[in-house]
């Protein structure tokens, strides 16, 4: 069907609408995890995309020559999404953090473009995907594909104990030192294998401190 100029005004709207709606949804379901960029950015970064989508169909539109081209404008929200997407990513140390919610920032703004141009149904079906990332990341820690680094303190009599409950976990050693008069470990885990291994150092009578590595 032909829309006016106005109706296509409405339209605009309407896109938007549901954009704000998308982003609310995915930055609900971040926040709710405990990360970065949540309700108000993901919101955001999905209206303005679906807005500078539809500004981009409708002066293609109604403006445009022949050849006119409206993808042009929707290229240049992907290159800002990239700044600011490269604005969360952290590095302390060894371990680079934020690359998630980058790429989050990054596929809701290709969300609310795709709600813009009046693609709905990819819109909304990448949208249950993107609420899979918990359930991943739940699966990644349970069978040990993904975890952080934690430094297991005990004290030196219990050091011989200490290494073989590791090998018997077969647990992740990535370094051994001495400090304060404690065996500290440095171990590549998570919270499923944290609780196996509580139970084996307190099942040895082991008197242990486990903390996550800031480095």
């Amino acid at each position: 069907m032909f829309l006016t100029a106005d109706q296509y005004q409405v339209e605009i709207v309407l896109r938007v609408l549901v954009a704000f709606v998308a982003g609310v949804i995915i930055g609900f379901d971040r926040e709710r995890s405990g990360k970065p960029a949540g309700i108000r950015t993901q919101m955001l970064v999905c209206v303005a995309s679906a807005l500078m989508a539809g500004i981009s169909v409708y002066l293609g539109k109604w403006y445009g020559v022949a050849g006119a081209d409206p993808a042009r404008l929707m290229a240049q929200v992907i290159t800002g999404i990239g700044f600011l997407g490269a604005g969360v990513i952290l590095k302390n140390g060894n371990k680079v953090s934020g690359v998630t919610t980058a790429a989050t920032i990054w596929i809701t703004s290709a969300i609310g473009l795709s709600i813009g141009a009046g693609l709905l149904l990819p819109a909304i079906v990448t949208v249950l995907l993107v609420l899979l990332l918990d359930p991943i990341a739940t699966m990644q820690y349970r069978y040990g594909l993904k975890g952080d680094f934690y430094l297991l303190k005990v004290e030196p009599k219990d050091e011989k104990k200490l290494e073989l409950i590791l090998m018997n976990l077969g647990a992740d050693v990535r370094h051994r030192s001495v400090k304060d008069k404690l065996v500290i470990a440095t171990i590549i885990s998570s919270n499923q294998r944290n609780e196996i291994l509580r139970a084996e150092l307190k099942k040895s009578k082991i008197q242990y401190e486990l903390e996550r590595s800031e480095e």
